[in-house]
């Protein structure tokens, strides 16, 4: 791992949990948590009632359809974790992102609308939400659970994290070469982020504005 790549991390990091983003992170993370647990009630109070009841022998397997529905609708709301996470985290990037670059030394970036950071977090978010339901049948597989979905997400938030953090700075064709070339450093970074969704946009405005600094200095 490059010392540039540790640094980053360890300072989005440092920034999320009572640096110049702490304010941010607890409304991220209330915000998402929320979310979350709306879409899970959801499912419960919607979709697990579909289920026909029975009567006597046939009972026992409604029980049963019950009890996994709603196993069901809780693993579907941490799978969905993440891709909430970056809709309600999109709209905090950019004001993220400011605070950074003034703490590092770099000239203010290009600031978009609230409205285009929530267009820009669907348009993130799109992705990841349908690769992990795709994919859904594999977080029933031990081990192989937990690594498909870091490093999906992973990948996921290292691409998107970096793209916004560099179009701030330079144009997208140019963002796309820088992120081709650093493929590894930014995944290294995507991965730490999976491992807090609820906060992970903000860890990613931080350590992504960071990466980018040591990747096209200014």
């Amino acid at each position: 791992m490059r010392p540039a790549t540790l640094a980053a991390i360890a300072g989005g990091i440092k920034d999320t949990f009572g640096g110049r983003l702490g304010g941010l992170a607890a409304l991220c993370f209330v915000a998402a948590v929320a979310a979350t647990a709306i879409a899970a009630w959801a499912g419960f109070r919607f979709l697990i009632p579909l289920l026909p009841e029975g009567e006597g022998w046939t009972a026992y397997l409604w029980n049963a359809a019950e009890f996994l529905s709603g196993a069901g609708v809780v693993i579907l709301a941490i799978v969905l974790s993440p891709t909430i996470s970056m809709i309600v985290g999109s709209m905090l990037f950019d004001i993220a992102a400011e605070r950074i670059e003034k703490d590092v030394g770099l000239p203010k970036g290009r600031m978009v609308s609230i409205g285009e950071g929530l267009l820009n977090g669907f348009r993130i978010a799109w992705l990841p939400l349908v690769l992990n339901i795709v994919t859904l049948p594999l977080l029933f597989i031990p081990v192989v659970n937990i690594v498909w979905f870091l490093s999906l997400n992973g990948y996921l938030m290292g691409r998107e994290y970096f793209s916004l953090a560099a179009v701030r700075r330079m144009p997208f064709t140019e963002a796309r070469r820088l992120r081709a070339r650093n493929g590894a450093s930014i995944f290294l970074v995507g991965l730490a982020c999976s491992f807090i969704p609820f906060v992970a946009p903000l860890v990613g405005a931080s350590a992504m504005t960071r990466l980018v600094k040591s990747l096209a200095p200014v």
